[in-house]
């Protein structure tokens, strides 16, 4: 099995977002420490066609939305340990601020990286993957419109580092029948949000962990060993519930 770590914004805010720089480099000091390669989902996805199954004694980076402090907080600590990781960026807000909704409490504005630092982190090794051109809620669009944010924002991306882009996370992990077609269609791989280890998943259905709920190395270290699913079922459940009395 694979953790797929979903981080967003690496700052001191405190945000449901967020996790603080300090907080991020003692979990890459201490996946070195037990020996646990980070790498990109590139990497797991390539591992996984050639073998048949997920690396062992890894997990795979992801970053969502394309926070500038990526560059200035979490680059230097993966590669002070020559770890990789995938940053997934929206195309049509990069340079500018995450305003495509209300910030999550305590967040505020922040910056999100330009096309020169993203070509500069693809050219060390980053994977740039897509996560549509204007960050939606796919399952409110029209067939068209999914097209339009999901292979848009690919070519947009490609153009500008000069390099493919085969994998994606949905917005919000919201999805619907359009947004599956056009990502089987387009990409390698699409990320979730449903929190837990992926196995024999399909490739365009793959859960992630997010570290809001996992940030102390030793819990850390437990989720890679296998020793937490339980905890995360729980946090799941617990989820699944507050979204559906959210929604009436």
């Amino acid at each position: 099995m694979l953790a797929i770590l979903t981080y967003h914004s690496i700052d001191d805010s405190g945000s449901v977002v967020s996790i603080a720089p300090r907080v991020f480099a003692e979990q890459m000091r201490a996946l070195a420490d037990a020996g646990v390669r980070c790498i990109s989902m590139r990497e797991a996805l390539a591992h996984r066609q050639v073998k048949g199954r997920w690396p062992e004694h890894c997990v795979a980076l992801t970053f969502d939305d394309g926070f500038a402090n990526f560059y200035e907080s979490a680059m230097p600590e993966i590669a002070k340990h020559d770890f990789s990781a995938t940053v997934f960026v929206i195309s049509g807000h990069v340079g500018g601020k995450n305003d495509w909704d209300a910030p999550p409490a305590g967040l505020g504005s922040q910056r999100l990286l330009t096309w020169t630092r993203i070509r500069e982190l693809a050219e060390q090794g980053i994977e740039i993957g897509a996560h549509t051109r204007t960050h939606p809620d796919l399952r409110r669009l029209s067939e068209s419109e999914i097209e339009e944010e999901i292979a848009g924002c690919c070519f947009e991306i490609s153009d500008r580092i000069g390099q493919p882009v085969e994998n994606f996370a949905y917005p919000y992990g919201y999805l619907n029948r359009q947004a599956e077609e056009v990502v089987q269609r387009t990409m390698t791989s699409a990320c979730t949000t449903e929190l837990r280890r992926t196995n024999d998943d399909p490739l365009h259905l793959l859960p992630r962990v997010d570290m809001y709920y996992l940030q102390s190395p030793p819990q850390l270290q437990s989720l890679v060993a296998g020793k937490l699913d339980g905890y995360l079922t729980i946090r799941r459940w617990g989820r699944t519930v507050r979204q559906a009395l959210g929604a009436h």
